[in-house]
């Protein structure tokens, strides 16, 4: 069995919890001093977190205290899930002394940064270099973390801030006001260079994939973004540029900068309730009941639905700048797009130089989303240990609040509502064979990412499974984006799409029919998946036990009436081989063509003008 030791650790600590056992308890969390630099750490802050608001154990905040001053993204990653987590607290103990906790955390790391000087200090007298005395040390430190800690702020409020104000915006208009405003953000970062200690000349972001040492943004390009202008806000995609902060040091230029007059950015103002009022629309308010009722008893020819969409070709809805004149609909390959950022890069020859696009989002509860993603990266982990063709892609993301975050942009991809906007006479059958030289391996990629979403579909019940939420890689694979609704949270809390995975038309017809090999293939991918996932419930529970300590201190919507025993038995942990199989069959039977799948994508056309 695929369990980790820190996996180990955390359910023996959940245990000692759920028993009060005071002296297990100390020590599972002094075992976890062991591991705050494994990047499972970071994996399991969200759960710690939860556990310290709803317990207040003193040796559990000396943890996070200890994982705070580790390094900078540490620091943010921490304040961040407790701001996220704050947000809803009941233990009015906890979240009344969160500026504190977080202040402590602070003068922490300042006497750890005080600490680290008066060593060179000492260094420097011995060698007969006349330094800044100690005495100095301390308030001119206070200054330097205060200011940075000021402009990191102002830059991450404004960052989040301008998803919310360019729904105000004519979308017309908005490419030129998104290039003045990353120029205006480039040089607020540009102007923490000046800073002496290195890892604070730049905006830190605490990434939890790739190289994440190299969590320091030091540029974003200005003229490589996309608007994603949706019902209620505008996320945006941009391209940056990081580097581990230690590495500056080597480049002279970056050191020289003379400081520019700070540019002017929206002040401070509370935009949690702005946030948090458009993330409960989406899940209470986005749509219209009534007509999706009305829709649902009439007699609709489903199959010509299409037909209807086809009559009228709406406005392109999204904004995309890049300097690219590549046209395919996937634009340039990132991994060439990426080489071409660090050949002309002056940070281009760093080895922790990286470049990653990422998705900055505000009015959106993404803690549910994190929750689900947890899993699936775990999932993923089996899946190749055990070296299965199921294909899954997760991706980072990265809480700054109850309602607001960064997440990674999966390169190469694009929506099957861009595809159909684009291609409107096009099935996906005929899509794949216009646009993919090697069909047959395009469908084999098609087929084993169909497999692993339509298992993570069921397992953890996704819902707004429309096009807009689905993406189509160059090499042919699908993936699932957006999980907001999961669990026991559906769109408009109706539970409308009722089939345990979307399987339609389309999807078949690109399998060439139900009767077909590669059909057959795909259902065995779901129940081989399936089979190896009987070995890992526990280690998979682990992250909703968690979550799920305190069941009268929930705060998750997805965990609202949460039927644990439901969600186990979706694994069919004591199921044999042959009726696990047909217990498969029937999943794929009850989903295939879905009436109420395809009407949720004709209201969501009828709504939100999401192609299908």
């Amino acid at each position: 069995m695929l369990v980790t030791t820190f996996n180990r650790r955390m359910n023996q600590l959940l245990y000692s919890l759920q028993d009060k056992q005071e002296h297990m308890i100390q020590q599972n969390i002094l075992d976890l001093y062991n591991y705050i630099l494994d990047p499972e750490f970071n994996q399991y802050l969200f759960q710690l977190c939860y556990l310290f608001y709803v317990t207040e154990d003193k040796m559990l905040k000396e943890l996070l205290y200890n994982y705070a001053l580790t390094n900078n993204a540490n620091y943010y990653r921490l304040q961040w899930t407790l701001m996220a987590l704050n947000e809803n607290s009941n233990y009015e103990n906890v979240k009344n002394g969160f500026s504190t906790f977080i202040n402590v955390i602070l003068l922490k790391f300042i006497l750890n940064q005080q600490l680290k000087a008066e060593y060179v200090l000492e260094l420097g007298t011995q060698i007969g270099n006349n330094q800044k005395s100690t005495n100095n040390i301390d308030q001119v430190m206070k200054n330097r973390i205060k200011n940075y800690r000021e402009i990191q702020d102002k830059i991450i409020f404004n960052l989040i801030e301008k998803s919310l104000r360019l729904k105000k915006i004519d979308i017309e208009n908005q490419k030129d006001h998104m290039c003045r405003f990353l120029s205006q953000i480039n040089k607020m970062i540009a102007n923490l260079r000046i800073q002496e200690e290195p890892e604070f000349r730049g905006l830190t972001i605490p990434f939890n994939y790739g190289n994440l040492d190299s969590f320091l943004i030091i540029n974003l390009l200005e003229d490589e973004f996309t608007c994603f202008n949706t019902a209620k806000r505008v996320p945006y995609k941009i391209i940056i540029e990081t580097v581990n902060p230690s590495e500056l040091l080597l480049i002279q230029s970056v050191n020289q900068l003379c400081q520019d007059n700070q540019p002017e950015l929206i002040p401070f103002y509370d935009i949690e309730k702005e946030m948090k009022t458009i993330s409960q629309i989406k899940i209470y308010q986005q749509y219209n009941i009534e007509e999706l009722k009305k829709l649902a008893f009439k007699k609709i020819d489903l199959q010509n639905l299409s037909h209807i969409q086809n009559l009228t070709k709406i406005k392109e809805k999204d904004i995309y700048v890049s300097k690219s004149q590549n046209k395919s609909i996937w634009g340039e390959d990132w991994n060439i797009t990426k080489q071409k950022i660090k050949q002309y890069s002056q940070y281009g020859n760093l080895k922790s130089h990286d470049v990653r696009q990422i998705i900055i989002k505000g009015g959106d509860d993404l803690r549910n989303e994190l929750l689900i993603m947890q899993m699936m990266k775990k999932i993923n982990e089996i899946f190749k240990q055990k070296q299965l063709k199921l294909f899954l892609r997760p991706y980072d993301i990265i809480l700054t609040s109850a309602n607001s975050g960064i997440l990674e942009f999966i390169p190469n991809t694009v929506s099957i509502d861009k595809i159909k906007r684009d291609n409107p006479n096009l099935s996906l059958r005929q899509f794949y064979l216009k646009n993919f030289e090697n069909f047959s391996d395009a469908q084999k990629n098609f087929a084993e990412s169909l497999a692993g979403y339509s298992l993570i579909c069921y397992l953890f019940q996704l819902k707004d499974r429309h096009n807009g939420n689905i993406l189509i890689d160059n090499e042919g694979h699908i993936i699932h984006i957006d999980f907001g609704f999961v669990l026991t949270l559906t769109p408009g809390n109706i539970g409308f799409e009722s089939a345990p995975f979307k399987l339609i038309n389309e999807y078949e017809e690109l399998l060439n029919g139900k009767d077909s090999d590669i059909f057959t293939y795909y259902q065995v991918l779901i129940f081989s998946g399936l089979t190896i996932l009987q070995e890992h419930v526990s280690e998979l529970l682990t992250f909703v036990k968690l979550m799920n300590f305190s069941t009268r201190n929930n705060l998750l919507a997805c965990l609202e009436n949460f039927n644990m025993i439901e969600f186990k038995r979706r694994f069919h942990e004591n199921v044999n081989q042959k009726n696990l199989y047909a217990i498969v069959e029937n999943l794929v039977k009850k989903s295939s063509n879905s009436w109420k799948t395809i009407l949720y994508d004709y209201f969501q056309y009828q709504t939100n003008t999401i192609y299908y």
